[in-house]
């Protein structure tokens, strides 16, 4: 079937031929006019002038005597006038909001012609509506007496006299406003139109003689508009409709309403066709998908199955968003054929990166400190939230990774503007400064950026970033030039202001519209025709809307007044539906399905209609899914496997040495152990700003160590009660602790402050050294032996039949002699128990209760005997949360129940332990035993490594 647009390019050449310059085409918007020339051009065989071809908006502008004004500046214009009506005015940042929806009301008014001070009457008499005076029909009276009537019924509530006064409000609102644009040439576009209607009322508006007007392709008209095309029809103006008989003719059809009111009024000067396409045959499916991206994702498959990606005709092939939200995931969706994609719709800039962008940007200013050097500081999470942003992708990775890793190493919770050294960074991190400096900031960033578009290889994404960037930067401009009249205002409501433009924003992508495939809104597809149109979120919430904007204005007073009411929007997105499908050969209708939030996954009324009078059936397509098999993970233990563990054997040139920490890690996972031990993989770096579990323990460990090296600093060999009770009563752990925790949580910042909830952690912690200065001081006298000293010894075993000597080493917390014993003791801040009921449970790895602390103590306790052969070892952990108890001993309990027994000597436990240390170590060096993910996933809770090995932590566990 041929385009509407080519039928018209075929009439008009043989009404008019060469003449066909002198005419002025009225068209519903751009796009068509573009669609047109191609269509003459491609249906005329003699050089000829192409007619001046106006979307309405460009005609209204031309033929009235006023000019619009800038959206901002018509804001403050309005707020202006509120300012001076009230009493008490709201603030401008308030007041924003209010005046675009009273603008918008405002022009509405002066499109459909309505009396301001009519509508905006408070009718306590409902007598008054009777008086012929009024004006009003029948119907109008009963629509207005339905709401006034209802309004004035029961007692007058605080609410109603609100709405009284700022119902009162309106008119003056209004008048002030018209007359004040007027005076300055000004006009918003409903008072552009009223103001030619009231032209063609008053006899004061002419036009060319030798000019023919043809207008094509409207829809629902305003009283305006009606007025001005009936004074053009008077004047010899041709019209033209694009419709369709089915519903036209039908009066129940919703899509015809606006139609059969123009066919009837403006009679076309030609039948061009027989308007009967919808009856034709056609290939309409309609497809279920579950959520928004994979009707992107269906997309893709369409097109590629349809073999639409080498055709060029810019009439063939159109993907229409009725939710514009869904043309990011479109485009990432499209196949790699099509080379030539044209976007023409308007895209909400809230749901651009640009803009969430700017917000980290304006929060960035928010959260600047001053530093005690005069630096300007900035918050960590808003520096990492900037630099990994996705507008920063094109600066230079490797030191924006740099930059990153130098924050997470240092644990920098506030960062110096003298950390950033690249050209963008230094315009980014930086004070913006007042009045002018709030543009100058915004510009110089997104200038860069927009700069830094230039090389980029992916045209498509580029062009989309670069029209984003660009509106950005018209609108710094324009907020420039009101900074300029307005010089009173401040920054930060200049940065509100900036914000919300931008989140009311749509951008208009406007491409090359003659190739390739077409990407463009509901509203974009006026008067076009394409062979195979895809249509997504075909929803009832969204096809049609269900929601037109908001207005001052009551729906009675709208449908009274003869404004706009849903019943007309309904209508007018009905005949968008069936006229674009109306010729298309092929139609693809996607929905998502899926109920959520105020979605419900109902499919439009449209494909109801369609689906019971077409018996078209509801498709589910099978995309084909590739479920993900997570198969257990297993190392080999390879040769390579061997070199790596031979730095643990003794003498290596690595110096490296098997903790107890290792140990348990290969019992809980052997995969862990294979990735942090032998490959050397960490956890990510991130910054702490409160103190976790681990630095918990690090600044309570080092303080305690520190608190009784001040012993040992005085040569004092025995620590007596006394001692304890002098270091108890100063400040001296208070001060030992804050140099700790500075030094390990703030990497030993000169300038770092404890604050915020770091101080109840700090007081926490000092009460844990106090608590422990008088458990040892109950027990007083005790000999230091060592205090966080690293030990090491020789364990000799056998795998892959040879012999080894593995290095076995730790730093234990504290080694003291209390009477005749040496006691090794571990400190624990966490959870941590002291019993357990055997030796085996302790290397068991699928035990679910193993005590990994108790092994840890042992562990130690066997490398401190090799230093003191003979003495008596008793081990012992300090649990933090135990000390408390008036009972509490730090000696390890073995056995269960009434066999349970205080560990007061080492030696009877070490031969045993001895063993079952040396199965594990022969497991980890022979090399027929693999490392493997292990089979208990409560193991995998915290793990850094769950992800990498495809399995996740159990609920609850961080790191989801």
């Amino acid at each position: 079937m041929k385009p509407f647009l080519e039928i018209l390019a075929i009439h008009l050449i043989r009404s008019f031929g060469r003449e066909l310059g002198d005419c002025v085409l009225i068209l519903p918007n751009r796009r068509s006019g573009l669609f047109l020339r191609h269509h003459l051009a491609a249906h005329t065989d003699q050089v000829m002038w192409v007619p001046r071809m106006y979307p309405v908006s460009d005609f209204i502008d031309r033929v009235s005597i006023l000019e619009q004004p800038d959206p901002v500046e018509l804001q403050f214009i309005l707020y202006d006038l509120y300012a001076g009506m009230v009493e008490q005015p709201d603030s401008f940042d308030d007041f924003y909001y209010w005046g675009e929806m009273m603008t918008g009301d405002f022009d509405e008014l002066d499109k459909y012609r309505v009396d301001a001070d009519m509508i905006f009457r408070n009718i306590a008499d409902l007598k008054e509506l009777e008086d012929p005076a009024a004006g009003l029909e029948q119907e109008q009276v009963d629509l207005i007496r339905r709401f006034w009537g209802g309004f004035h019924e029961g007692s007058h509530t605080p609410e109603k006299e609100k709405f009284i006064h700022l119902w009162e409000l309106l008119p003056r609102l209004y008048h002030g406003l018209r007359g004040t644009l007027k005076a300055r040439g000004l006009g918003t576009p409903g008072m552009q139109y009223r103001e030619i209607a009231e032209r063609i009322d008053g006899g004061g508006l002419e036009w060319p003689e030798g000019e023919r007007v043809v207008v094509a392709g409207f829809n629902a008209l305003n009283s305006c508009e009606k007025r001005i095309f009936s004074w053009l029809r008077e004047r010899g103006a041709a019209f033209f409709w694009d419709y369709d008989e089915r519903y036209v003719k039908d009066a129940s059809w919703e899509a015809g309403r606006f139609l059969r009111e123009n066919l009837k009024h403006f009679p076309p000067q030609a039948v061009l066709e027989e308007f009967s396409n919808l009856e034709q045959d056609k290939e309409i499916r309609i497809l279920e998908l579950p959520t928004d991206v994979l009707q992107a994702k269906m997309v893709h498959q369409i097109l590629e199955t349809e073999g639409d990606g080498g055709r060029s005709d810019c009439t063939d092939t159109a993907v229409v968003l009725c939710d514009e939200e869904l043309l990011i995931p479109l485009i990432m969706s499209l196949p790699p054929a099509f080379e030539e994609i044209n976007v023409t719709m308007g895209y909400p800039m809230s749901h651009a990166p640009v803009f969430s962008f700017t917000d980290q940007l304006i929060t960035l200013q928010n959260n600047i400190r001053k530093g005690k050097e005069g630096a300007d500081l900035f918050y960590h999470r808003d520096v990492t939230s900037i630099l990994a942003h996705p507008c920063m992708h094109l600066a230079n990775d490797e030191a924006i990774s740099g930059m990153l890793g130098k924050i997470a190493g240092r644990n920098m919770m506030y960062v110096s503007e003298t950390l950033f050294t690249g050209e963008l960074e230094r315009k980014i991190f930086r004070r913006m400064g007042e009045g002018p400096g709030f543009i100058d900031y915004f510009r110089q960033i997104y200038q860069h950026l927009l700069d830094l578009q230039t090389d980029r290889e992916d045209r498509m994404h580029r062009d989309l970033d670069r029209e984003f960037i660009f509106q950005v930067l018209v609108h710094l401009n324009k907020l420039e030039r009101l900074m300029l009249t307005r010089q009173d205002l401040s920054v930060n409501t200049l940065i509100r202001l900036f914000r919300k433009i931008l989140a009311s924003l749509r951008v208009p992508f406007e491409g090359e519209p003659l190739a390739g495939l077409q990407v463009m809104g509901i509203l974009e597809t006026r008067l076009l025709d394409f062979r195979h149109v895809i249509l997504l979120s075909m929803n009832e919430e969204v096809m049609p809307r269900t929601r037109y904007g908001h207005s001052f204005i009551p729906y009675a007073l709208r449908a009274a007044y003869g404004m706009p009411v849903r019943e007309e929007m309904d209508a007018i997105y009905a005949y968008y539906f069936y006229r674009l499908i109306q010729r298309a050969g092929k139609v693809d209708l996607l929905f998502n399905s899926k109920t959520e939030g105020v979605r419900s996954g109902e499919m439009s009324r449209y494909l109801t209609q369609l689906k019971y009078e077409r018996g078209i059936p509801v498709t589910r397509p099978g995309l084909e899914l590739r479920a993900q098999v997570t198969r257990p993970l297993t190392i080999d233990h390879s040769d390579s496997v061997n070199g790596l563990l031979a730095a643990y054997l003794e003498g290596s040139e690595q110096g490296k040495y098997l903790s107890p920490s290792a140990v348990n890690t290969y019992l809980d996972c052997p995969l862990k152990f294979y990735l942090r031990y032998l490959r050397g993989i960490g956890g990510p770096e991130e910054v702490q700003e409160e103190v976790d579990a681990a630095g918990f323990g690090t600044v309570v460990h080092d303080s305690i160590h520190r608190l009784y090296q001040v012993f040992s600093g005085n040569g004092k060999g025995t620590i007596g009660a006394g001692d304890l009770l002098s270091l108890l009563n100063s400040d001296k752990p208070a001060r030992i602790l804050e140099e700790a925790f500075i030094a390990h949580h703030f990497r030993g910042d000169p300038k770092a402050r404890i604050e915020g909830r770091n101080i109840i952690t700090f007081r926490v912690m000092l009460k844990y050294l106090g608590k422990i200065l008088e458990t040892d001081r109950a027990i007083a006298p005790l000999q230091l032996v060592s205090s966080e000293k690293k030990y090491h010894r020789v364990l000799a075993i056998r795998a892959g039949g040879n012999d080894l000597r593995v290095l076995l080493g730790g730093k234990i917390d504290r080694v003291d002699r209390v009477s005749d014993a040496l006691r090794v003791i571990d400190y624990k801040t966490g959870l941590a128990k002291q019993n357990f009921p055997h030796l085996e449970g302790l290397f068991d790895p699928e035990s679910p209760s193993r005590n990994s602390a108790a092994l840890q103590v042992l562990f130690y306790a066997w490398m401190v005997s090799g230093q003191h052969p003979g003495e008596r070892i008793t081990p012992g952990i300090y649990v933090m949360r135990e000390l408390y108890a008036d009972d509490f001993d730090p000696r390890l309990i073995l056995g269960s129940h009434s066999a349970a027994a205080s560990v007061d000597d080492f030696s009877v436990l070490e031969e045993e332990f001895v063993a079952r240390l040396t199965t594990v170590l022969e497991r980890i060096f022979s090399p027929g035993i693999p490392f493997h993910q292990t089979d208990n996933e409560t193991h995998c809770r915290n793990c850094d490594f769950s992800r990498l090995c495809s399995r996740f932590p159990v609920q609850g566990a961080e790191g989801l």
